[in-house]
């Protein structure tokens, strides 16, 4: 982790011409929080199909396996947080009011990764190939996130065509900027809300009509 954020960041720093005492902290969260993200979403894409045996032979709530694709990444993710924390301190990041915000951040990415679990991961199982598009995506949105390169830095049209339909560049946002010590703008807020309701209500609908017969589909 460590070697591939000061790597981006020196490159991306230098192409962007940016100042590397702001642009690492901004990398760092911002490749931290992405990993984090995607990590919940390929496992949770996959685990309906990892986890068949355990589900033809194991009674049980089905929604476990969304549980456990979760708690993985989020203890591989409280590791990627000692970088963070370093990074914080050596670049003298400053703590605002606006710090108040990470925990609730942290907690609606978490629930939008167990929510996706719940639906992608029957659509996975009934359709392998999906799986294998999920990939193939996330690979892409890795440009089209806020990650490496700054929103404001460009201007309102741009960040509508390289991230307006992007969820998750509304929830990287939202956890990176009280980090930053701002707050989020109303659109970040917004978005992220509303990527949230519907995100947890495809799952609530989808999962309840189709988690009797994951064990047909496996």
């Amino acid at each position: 982790m460590v070697i591939f954020v000061a790597g981006l960041s020196l490159l991306f720093g230098i192409l962007l011409q940016q100042d590397l005492k702001t642009f690492v902290p901004y990398v760092t969260l911002g490749f931290v929080g992405f990993n984090w993200m995607t990590g919940m979403l390929q496992m949770g894409a996959s685990s309906i199909v990892n986890n068949g045996a355990s589900i033809k032979t194991a009674p049980g709530p089905l929604s476990i396996y969304s549980l456990k694709s979760f708690a993985s990444n989020t203890i591989q993710f409280g590791h990627d947080c000692v970088v963070v924390i370093v990074v914080l301190i050596v670049f003298q990041v400053q703590v605002s009011a606006a710090f108040i915000l990470v925990p609730v951040a942290m907690v609606i990415i978490a629930i939008n990764g167990i929510a996706v679990g719940l639906w992608l991961g029957p659509v996975v199982a009934r359709y392998r190939d999906v799986g294998e598009i999920v990939t193939a995506i996330i690979r892409v949105l890795f440009f089209f996130t806020p990650v490496f390169w700054v929103a404001s830095d460009l201007s309102n049209a741009q960040i509508a065509a390289l991230a307006g339909w992007n969820p998750l560049a509304y929830f990287l946002e939202f956890f990176r900027t009280p980090l930053l010590g701002e707050w989020p703008t109303t659109a970040v807020v917004v978005g992220t809300i509303g990527f949230t309701v519907a995100n947890v209500l495809i799952a609530l609908v989808h999962f309840s009509h189709t988690r009797d017969r994951l064990a047909y589909w496996i």
